[in-house]
């Protein structure tokens, strides 16, 4: 199957506004009335808001409440909020829009027009297509934008807001537009890209990654993938063996060289004979969790995970 073509959903764009909303509508001409508060020349005031709002520019009034002219006039009279130029973080840019609208939705609009490089329109949609989840609102709207960097790089994409387009054209033709069976094959493209796959896995592992380590990410994979747990908890069980190894002058790399280690940690007094027929079953789960045809089950290889904390675990050296 050939890899998932992006761009040519950002091409498609205009025919699904034309069938949702009945008419097509211009983005790159909304950006060039951005282009003062682009460059800082002046700050953002109510009429530019009102714009992106405007049902002959965009369709965006129909996903989010459009403000009301005089408050909102008050409001960022009263910020002075410039814009641009846009700084390395742009944590606080975010973090001033959000205490003036207190809806990352319309920040998120004014953003996408004003730097249609760095940002795009927060959609629940596309989030959900790119996996990428924050506990916080403007972490979460950051970390979405540059995932959106990098599928831009990856796809030749011209900017971050033409991407975020690019993605919401394939969520609405895949949900309403296309007949069943294309829907299907669109779906089945998307899915089979390893290059977007791997993205993904890497937003919703990645903070487990960081925060745990194997044996205790074994232990929450456990009743999900028995196997997949098992041989993450075998991996480290074999990396603390050769630890325990390596102080016994001894080498794992021959045929019997478990064994001979289980029985060197006894004779020297390192385990008990208690301990050395968990180690062994232990070392059985882990066997299994290699060779598919024996295939583990959750309670084993929870009680291995149990062995290897309690007796293994000590061997690691401290820094």
């Amino acid at each position: 199957m050939p890899d998932f073509d992006l761009r040519s959903y950002l091409e498609r764009f205009p025919e699904v506004c034309r069938k949702k909303f009945g008419r097509t509508y211009s983005f790159q001409s909304l950006e060039k009335k951005f282009e003062q508060l682009r460059s800082g020349k002046r700050w953002l005031v109510a009429k530019d808001v009102l714009n992106i709002f405007d049902p002959a520019q965009t369709a965006f009034a129909r996903y989010w409440p459009r403000p009301m002219g005089r408050e909102l006039d008050q409001a960022l009279k009263k910020a002075h909020l410039i814009l641009g130029p846009l700084p390395a973080d742009a944590h606080g840019v975010v973090q001033r829009l959000l205490g003036v609208f207190q809806n990352i939705g319309i920040v998120s609009l004014v953003l996408r027009f004003v730097h249609p490089n760095r940002f795009a329109v927060f959609s629940t949609p596309i989030m959900n297509l790119l996996q990428v989840y924050r506990p916080r609102t403007v972490e979460v709207y950051l970390a979405y934008c540059d995932e959106l960097g990098v599928w831009k790089e990856h796809f030749q994409l011209p900017s971050v807001a033409s991407t975020e387009t690019a993605l919401w054209t394939y969520h609405e033709l895949t949900v309403e537009e296309l007949e069943a069976a294309e829907a299907v094959s669109v779906r089945t493209a998307f899915d089979a890209d390893i290059w977007i796959q791997r993205r993904r896995v890497a937003q919703v592992l990645r903070p487990f990654l960081q925060k745990y380590g194997p044996l205790e990410l074994a232990r929450i994979l456990v009743f999900e993938d028995p196997n997949l747990a098992g041989m993450i908890a075998g991996e480290e069980y074999e990396r603390l063996l050769r630890f325990a190894a390596r102080r016994l002058s001894l080498k794992l790399y021959v045929k019997g060289a478990t064994e001979i280690l289980f029985d060197k940690l006894l004779e020297g007094g390192h385990i008990s004979p208690g301990d050395m027929t968990l180690l062994r079953r232990a070392w059985t789960t882990r066997c299994a969790a290699v060779h598919p045809e024996n295939t583990p089950t959750s309670e084993e290889v929870e009680n291995m995970i149990d062995i290897i904390e309690r007796i293994c675990r000590p061997w690691e050296p401290t820094a």
